[in-house]
């Protein structure tokens, strides 16, 4: 084999060296592909069972990956065009495997539905075993869930909303007979259907706040970065929208829950801004609501300034405080000696409230400056196995920002008797 070569320096002599073996090698790879076997396309899998998988292809980063791509980009140009048809023929889409029966798969995975924080904690510190009983009193897109089934625990699942129960029923449904669902608050853990004859589990978990999906979907209302109507309701069972709320409240009313629910300085002022406003036009979309707040306070900073807003309306709306305090004396109820509870917070309100409770259940004794001597503690049902609150490592943080914010409070279950009520 000869090259025609010109050249004018050693460095041109070595490029055209190079160019022209990668043409022969492109020539010789695509002239010889009809006499081998086609190429074998190694298979991705995720989680699941053979006959349980999807049919969705792969992302097309999965075959630029493969050894077989050196070669084609090197002689993509000398390639014949016939070699080129031959070789995407054998470029068959593999496949994803994902939870689920055969016949519930769609044709492409699942999106998403909901990012569980801390889920390396929640694992250790649940610490669930095969039996055990667990409720996930926010099952959300069954995350967490997900733990505690691998290791063979049968979990109870609660959540008002029914779209969260319908993705976590397909998600997990390799585990049907593991997961029983309820369509409740989590205050309500003791109703479930499906609870153990003592009315007592193994452990307790509660991821409070609004999921990934909730936010992303700009239809639910609770995001003042997506436009959509004003809604925030975190199922259909809320006495009012976002858009009741803003358009009925009285000012007072109104500031008093931007300060208690939102911790606003400016309530006083937001509050006046938007009961002059909706004398005007009605608030109907999340969008008019944030800008009309951003117009008024204008923007300093990262935070938006409606964040607090929206955050005290969601809150009151859905009622979520006074609920969290009726699940938590509801977990103390359902926990069995030894059982654990689990709390993840996302706000200082939240997590006040739970760390307030979760000491006071853990005093052997209570003291009064006008008694005599400390007394027993009536309520002291629970000891702390870690005293400070657990946030999320520096790798969490990478992928799933949205764990910034996140705390994990621990608390178990002791051997004293509940007081009949």
């Amino acid at each position: 084999m000869t090259f025609p070569l010109t050249f004018t320096s050693l460095a041109t002599l070595l490029m055209q060296v190079r160019g022209a073996w990668l043409r022969w090698l492109g020539r010789t790879h695509g002239a010889g592909m009809a006499k081998k076997k086609p190429l074998e396309w190694v298979n991705f899998l995720m989680a699941g069972r053979g006959e349980e998988q999807g049919t969705a292809p792969l992302p097309p980063i999965f075959p630029a990956l493969t050894p077989a791509r050196a070669w084609a980009m090197a002689g993509a140009t000398a390639m014949s065009d016939s070699a080129r048809d031959q070789r995407a023929d054998h470029r068959k889409p593999t496949t994803f495997l994902m939870a689920g029966r055969g016949e519930e798969q769609g044709t492409a995975p699942l999106p998403p539905y909901h990012l569980p924080v801390l889920p390396a904690e929640v694992e250790r510190w649940m610490d669930a075993k095969s039996g055990d009983v667990i409720i996930d009193g926010t099952l959300g897109g069954g995350g967490h869930t997900s733990l505690f089934l691998q290791k063979g625990a049968r979990v109870l699942g609660i959540d008002r909303d029914p779209e969260a129960l319908a993705y976590a029923g397909k998600r997990l449904a390799a585990y049907r007979d593991a997961l029983s669902t309820f369509q409740a608050n989590y205050s309500q853990m003791s109703e479930h259907p499906n609870l153990p004859e003592s009315g007592q589990v193994q452990g307790i978990l509660l991821d409070l706040g609004v999921s990934s999906h909730q936010l992303d979907c700009a239809e639910r209302g609770f995001s003042f970065q997506k436009d959509g109507p004003l809604d925030m309701r975190m199922g259909p069972n809320a006495e009012m929208t976002a858009a009741d709320f803003v358009n009925a409240a009285s000012e007072a009313e109104m500031v008093q829950v931007l300060r208690e629910f939102g911790e606003e300085p400016q309530a006083r002022r937001i509050a006046h801004l938007i009961t002059e406003r909706r004398r005007k036009t009605p608030f109907t979309r999340t969008g008019d609501l944030a800008s009309c707040i951003e117009s008024a306070l204008g923007r300093h900073g990262r935070t938006h300034p409606a964040t607090r807003t929206f955050q005290a309306i969601r809150m009151r709306i859905n009622e979520e405080l006074s609920l969290l305090h009726d699940a938590l004396e509801a977990a103390v109820r359902c926990l069995a000696p030894g059982g654990r509870l689990l709390v993840i917070t996302f706000h200082s309100l939240e997590d006040r409230m739970v760390k307030q409770f979760l000491q006071h259940r853990a005093k052997p004794y209570i003291d009064d400056p006008t008694w005599p001597a400390p007394r027993d503690n009536p309520e002291y049902h629970l000891t702390l196995p870690v005293r400070k609150s657990i946030s999320a490592g520096s790798a969490e943080l990478t992928s799933n920002p949205r764990a910034r914010s996140a705390k994990l409070r621990v608390a178990v279950r002791n051997h004293r008797k509940l007081e009949t009520p």
